[in-house]
């Protein structure tokens, strides 16, 4: 495997990581931080699953 092959994995492992942390905080109705516009906020995340579905 070559270095771009392994970033590759990387990147999908932290997608993957990411949309499991979106899914237990959306069970338990929490809201999460989201980088916009360059500033922080709080969405909730059910919402934000719902954005990741449909993407």
């Amino acid at each position: 495997m070559n270095k771009e092959s392994y970033a590759d994995l990387a990147l999908d492992a932290m997608h993957r990581a990411s949309k499991k942390a979106v899914e237990k905080a959306a069970n338990l109705d929490l809201s999460i931080p989201v980088w916009k516009d360059g500033k922080i906020i709080f969405v909730k995340a059910k919402d934000k699953l719902q954005k990741l579905r449909t993407e």
